[in-house]
């Protein structure tokens, strides 16, 4: 009976909590906000994350729980810093994430379905998605995932290398050629696709009779975005996340290189993992370990190929 009293007290903590986080998050984003209308939107959510808080205060003061202090935790700071440096658009996503999270958390909840709370916090997501503000925040999505694609493509290469035995400078050889390679390649790629983007709006504008030439400078061509831009962003993020395995090679002594590269690399993967918990309403932990565990599993599988192909190339 106790073992179900603290299940369930720790239940209505959590509700509690998660629900002055976000009218924390909401009155902070009020005082930053310059229009009346959105800073009308945002303390009215506020005022509603609030009653919701109240709701889930009752019930752990009727269970005869204290209520503590509330503190904003963590996350919510960090989000109140990104906005207020870089503007609430650049958070927008991950405000909209954390209410679909929450949503999909009361779904299985009794109390919360007969307060109406679920439907409340689809309402909040879909006063949200008003704003077209989530261009900031999708960058930093495509900037954490390229960063990612380089660090882990390159540690995985070098720990296939490494796991056949070969001499480090090989190694090293191989992330270098790794970096450039993939950076090429993904530069590339990226000038590709939005060339040939502008290149298909631009067939498919109206033109004058007579005109060989469509406007280059029309809004549909333009959304289309600069290729040299988009390719030289895309080589730079690649490069970063790439250098990573690399620089243990570069400054340790060759007895750390291996262990060096690989818990650099760990934690780089789970600092980016934080860094998406930040857009997919999971907890920091979990982002960043699932991030470390997976690209832990894929260097494993690729040191292990390696591993085999040095010892059957050793045979012959």
């Amino acid at each position: 009976m106790k073992t179900a009293d603290s299940a369930e007290q720790a239940r209505l903590l959590r509700n509690w909590r998660a629900e002055r986080d976000s009218s924390a998050l909401y009155a902070a984003l009020a005082q930053l906000e310059r229009d009346p209308r959105l800073r009308a939107v945002y303390l009215e959510l506020a005022g509603s994350e609030r009653r919701h808080a109240d709701f889930w205060e009752v019930r752990l003061r009727a269970l005869g729980c204290p209520v503590p202090a509330f503190h904003p935790s963590g996350r919510i700071r960090v989000l109140i810093l990104l906005a207020r440096h870089l503007g609430i658009g650049f958070i927008a996503p991950s405000v909209l994430a954390r209410e679909m999270k929450e949503r999909d958390d009361y779904a299985g909840q009794e109390d919360a379905l007969s307060a109406g709370l679920p439907s409340e916090e689809h309402g909040h997501a879909a006063a949200l998605r008003g704003r077209d503000q989530g261009g900031l925040g999708n960058n930093l999505r495509a900037a954490v995932l390229g960063a990612n694609d380089g660090l882990a493509s390159n540690f995985c290469l070098m720990m296939g290398v490494a796991g056949a035995q070969v001499s480090a400078s090989i190694v090293l050889l191989t992330g270098i050629a790794g970096l450039l390679g993939g950076a090429c390649s993904m530069a590339l790629g990226e000038w590709l696709s939005v060339t040939n983007a502008r290149e298909l709006a631009l067939s498919q504008l109206d033109r004058e009779i007579g005109s060989l030439e469509p406007d280059p400078t029309h809004s549909s061509v333009a959304s289309a975005g600069d290729a040299l831009s988009a390719a030289g962003v895309s080589f730079l993020l690649f490069a970063l996340g790439a250098l990573v395995p690399l620089l243990p090679f570069c400054i340790l002594p060759a007895g750390l290189r291996i262990a060096g590269t690989i818990t650099l690399s760990a934690a780089a993967l789970f600092v980016l993992g934080l860094a998406t918990s930040l857009f997919n309403g999971r907890s920091a932990w979990y982002s960043g370990l699932r991030q470390t565990a997976f690209g832990a599993a894929a260097a494993l599988i690729t040191w292990l190929a390696g591993r085999a192909f040095g010892a059957l190339s050793g045979g012959a």
